[in-house]
């Protein structure tokens, strides 16, 4: 339905918008920054149907033509901009899809509302294409910029915008959305919303993987085997990973997760704090034989290898290179 009620957290950022339409103080940009399945899809879609409703309150009424026609994807004067030809937003997009219509008033409503899926993903063009709309923007022009990493954007950009970042929500309220509208048991919900760290997408994401479980189990029995076998054996061990290359950012995630998990339990033993709680007794054991710098050397190999790995390193050699500062850590 897109109402700020059924937003699970985030309510700086909510009471923020709400705020700014009670005082008629919308800006006429806006970037909404957090990473993938925080929300912000969600987030922009409640505040355009916020300000294209009818009764023009903080909350959608739900009833009106304007929220009708939102509810049913085709509301005339919000528009989704998106990349076209490739991966990443060109300036074709933003002058077909932006500038050559947004001189043309509204069709109906208040406002001319424009939504950048993957903006922080803009080439420098498109960004400095974008630059002019928002330099001088018509009264009833707004543009929402939706993005992973909002540092990505050229400071006039940056400057020119209200940067709005989503956060990690409360781990509770993650596992209590998890047990109340998926139905999943008090254990699962636990798993789960450890591991998504505040991230109601992500926790949705794992939950339809059927494989995460398997994949888990993998990635325990790689940590168990960088501490036994020889070197020669890891460039054996990189052939396991080929299986996973299509999701390899999620696998090393898990990864990386299991090593964080190794280093709280050095420090504390058991407490709460730990993602993979219901493996307590493999992480006492392998923490036991690693050292704290092997650990935290550990951590940065893994996030180095996702950082390449996402600028198209080759799969192969990347792997090899993290699997042997591993076993060297």
């Amino acid at each position: 339905m897109y109402t700020f009620k059924e937003i699970i957290g985030h309510h700086d950022i909510k009471q923020h918008f709400q705020r700014a339409i009670e005082h008629q103080k919308v800006s006429h940009a806006y970037i909404i920054d957090g990473e993938e399945g925080m929300g912000k899809r969600t987030m922009v879609s409640t505040m355009a149907k916020t300000l294209q409703c009818l009764e023009q309150k903080s909350e959608p009424c739900n009833h009106c033509i304007s929220c009708k026609a939102f509810d049913s994807g085709n509301h005339p004067d919000v528009i989704l901009v998106q990349a076209v030809k490739r991966k990443s937003i060109g300036v074709d997009d933003i002058r077909e899809q932006i500038q050559q219509d947004i001189d043309i008033k509204p069709y109906q409503y208040k406002y001319k509302i424009y939504m950048i899926e993957d903006a922080d993903t803009m080439t420098i063009a498109a960004q400095n294409a974008l630059l002019k709309t928002l330099e001088e923007p018509p009264l009833y022009g707004i543009i929402f910029l939706l993005s992973s990493n909002y540092q990505r954007f050229l400071p006039t950009i940056l400057s020119r915008c209200v940067v709005l970042q989503l956060k990690p929500i409360a781990q509770q309220q993650v596992k209590q959305y998890l047990m109340q509208e998926l139905m999943l048991s008090e254990e699962q919900a636990e798993l789960y919303s450890n591991f998504a760290q505040g991230n109601i997408g992500k926790a949705k994401k794992i939950i339809s993987d059927t494989h995460f479980i398997e994949k888990r189990d993998q990635v325990i029995q790689w940590v168990e085997r960088l501490s036994q076998e020889d070197l020669i054996s890891l460039f054996q061990m990189q052939k396991d990973f080929e299986p996973y290359k299509d999701e390899i950012q999620e696998v090393l995630d898990i990864l990386y997760t299991w090593y964080r998990d190794l280093l709280l339990v050095k420090q504390l033993g058991e407490n709460a704090y730990l993602i993979h709680q219901d493996q307590k007794k493999i992480l006492l054991k392998q923490a036991h034989v690693l050292s704290y710098n092997r650990i935290g050397q550990a951590l940065d190999s893994i996030r180095l290898a996702q950082d390449q790995l996402s600028k198209n390193a080759n799969f192969q050699l990347t792997i090899e290179m993290m699997l042997l500062k591993l076993k060297e850590n």
